[in-house]
């Protein structure tokens, strides 16, 4: 049995329309065969109180499936805040889609997904506008 991965990539975290992209791309995601949401944040430059609450309630939803989700590239800003609220110990990030992979490749995922992963090749992309 093997484990797909869906990558979003929003390029803009800070209006409304882009918070609602984004929870909509979720839930799309939570929908499909995909069983490792990766959230790219190597786009972000800030994150506005709402748009950190959708990362937050996309974990619950994604984990409430039997799904994973990861973040990998987020700036210095963004895993600052993530270290303030404690929320670094909750997320499984990493520094850039390379680690990531590599993460995958060694490890499977989490143990509630099976080990054998996907190439690259075959990973979906999502890329949010602003």
């Amino acid at each position: 049995m093997s484990f797909s991965i869906r990558v979003i990539q929003p390029s803009n975290f800070l209006s409304l329309a882009a918070i609602n992209l984004f929870n909509a791309d979720v839930k799309s995601i939570i929908e499909s065969d995909a069983t490792i949401v990766l959230v790219d944040l190597s786009s972000i430059t800030a994150i506005s109180s709402a748009s950190f609450i959708a990362v937050v309630k996309a974990l619950q939803l994604v984990r409430a499936s039997n799904r994973q989700l990861f973040l990998c590239s987020m700036n210095e800003q963004i895993r600052i805040l993530f270290e303030l609220t404690g929320l670094d110990q909750v997320f499984k990030t990493f520094a850039n889609f390379d680690d990531f992979d590599q993460y995958i490749r060694t490890h499977g995922s989490f143990s509630e997904a099976p080990r054998q992963t996907k190439h690259l090749a075959q990973r979906d992309t999502l890329k949010l506008a602003s």
